[in-house]
């Protein structure tokens, strides 16, 4: 099993969209750690962030 994640993949893992990752980064509700700068930039997610994130929204993994 992987340890870290994209946010497509974390949204997958999670059961939600991408946006939904995203806005959870912002939020600060999903910790992660941006790579790059403007366009180009990703974030990279830990699984343990994701599980974290699913316990605390009360979805199912």
């Amino acid at each position: 099993m992987r340890e870290i994640y994209n946010r497509k993949e974390a949204a997958k893992v999670a059961g939600v969209s991408p946006r939904t990752i995203l806005r959870a980064i912002q939020a600060r509700q999903l910790d992660a750690v941006k790579i790059g700068e403007g366009k180009t930039s990703t974030y990279v997610i830990s699984r343990l962030a994701i599980e974290e994130y699913i316990l605390r929204k009360g979805r199912k993994k």
